[in-house]
């Protein structure tokens, strides 16, 4: 490994700051690469850099960064971009108004080693999960509010939240006070997700921004059909009634708080899917969530999603296709 910032590689001593610029300019060039990748890193160069293609790979961090000197100047200094999904490179666009190339390499995940097909419909029981960081912005609550407005329903629902993070004090609360307890259960990190996936009949994917969707994808993989916000890279990932059901998220930051005691922190606009342009984010109101469940239920469509779900996933999430597509992206830039 080596440290940008470091005057001796394993030493600590470190350049001043007005030196670091340049410091990391001679230690790139030195390397004397065909291709230097930034991956979500917008670094502070002096300059461009010589004798090398510099590229920016965006996995979702373009959503975030300021506008500011340092951002703008950096893709002044980039010969291309490479991002996750369509909305990605809109927002390369939008945003920083780039004009350089832009490739479109699609994210993928191996496929899990274990698959096992739903072969039968959810009738007496229906069966939420979610899986992600617990963090505001992934819009959990919605969850716990689908659950509970089935409930309210009469719908006999559980809910299965696999991950960790900082929202899970407040999310356990909002199940407290909703009092439903018995029926949301708290997983903690998953390594291994299948059998996450074989115990749920749906995937609630609520977040506020999501360049891509790997979760979803990983949900289509073991034929679950994902509820997501037509948002961003999500209907890149899940064909909207086909594989699942898209929403258009309605619900202002200000209402899901007071539904959750909840505050989302992301004061940046998303691409909306419907419109294709640049937003306010907003997040899913679990009421649309939950009756769009039960109209799949009543309407005996579960099964086709659910098939549909599986075979999409099959046929156009090949791992090794995107390993070949991404290294032939970053040939197009050397060449």
């Amino acid at each position: 490994m080596l440290f940008a910032n470091r005057v001796i590689n394993d030493r600590a001593l470190k350049y001043p700051v007005f030196l670091r610029k340049s410091a990391l300019l001679r230690k790139i060039e030195k390397q004397r690469a065909d291709l230097v990748i930034f991956w979500d890193f917008v670094p502070n160069l002096a300059r461009k850099i010589r004798n090398s293609k510099t590229i920016y790979y965006d996995h979702g961090c373009s959503w975030r960064f300021p506008l500011n000197a340092k951002t703008l100047g950096f893709f002044e200094k980039v010969d291309g971009c490479i991002a996750v999904s369509f909305a990605s490179k809109r927002v390369l666009e939008e945003r920083f108004k780039l004009t350089c190339p832009i490739e479109i390499v699609s994210n993928c995940v191996p496929p899990p080693t274990t698959i096992s097909p739903k072969t039968v419909a959810p009738t007496t029981r229906v069966v939420l999960g979610t899986a992600s960081r617990l963090v505001s912005l992934k819009g959990i609550g919605v969850s716990i509010l689908t659950l509970n407005a089935l409930r309210q329903k009469g719908i006999d629902a559980e809910l299965y939240i696999a991950g960790k993070g900082p929202d899970e004090a407040k999310l356990r609360a909002l199940v407290t006070k909703l009092g439903v307890e018995k029926y949301v259960h708290f997983l903690g990190f998953q390594q291994d997700l299948t059998s996450f996936f074989d115990r749920i009949d749906f995937y609630i994917s609520s977040p506020v921004t999501e360049p891509f969707g790997l979760s979803c994808m990983e949900a289509l993989y073991h034929a679950v059909p994902v509820i997501f916000p037509l948002i961003d890279g999500q209907p890149e990932v899940i064909p909207d009634g086909e594989c699942g059901i898209g929403i258009a998220p309605t619900l202002t930051f200000e209402q899901y708080h007071a539904l959750t005691d909840i505050d989302i922190d992301f004061p940046h606009r998303v691409f909306n899917t419907v419109t294709q342009k640049m937003a306010p984010p907003l997040a899913l109101d679990p009421e649309c969530c939950a009756q769009q469940i039960i109209n799949i239920i009543t309407q005996n469509r579960y099964l086709t999603l659910s098939n549909n779900a599986m075979h999409h996933a099959n046929a156009e999430f090949d791992y090794t296709r995107f390993v070949k597509e991404l290294e032939r992206s970053f040939a197009c830039f050397v060449n």
